[in-house]
């Protein structure tokens, strides 16, 4: 299993609260991560109940609860 970064766990948090529509793809190109490695911490977020994805398709966008 890889190493999960929890300080880039709250960078997600801080992110989603700054842009609630930010995506894997734009916070992967900003710290330095692969798309996939950013997916996987927002899975750990979803997953433990930090956040939720409220709206689907183009128009997503995140909650934190």
């Amino acid at each position: 299993m890889k190493k999960i970064n929890k300080e880039m766990l709250e960078i997600i948090l801080i992110e989603i609260k700054a842009d609630s529509k930010v995506t894997e793809l734009t916070l992967a190109n900003k710290y330095g991560y692969t798309e996939r490695t950013i997916r996987r911490y927002f899975k750990i977020l979803k997953d433990s109940g930090k956040i939720k994805l409220i709206d689907t398709g183009k128009k997503r966008a995140w909650k934190i609860e």
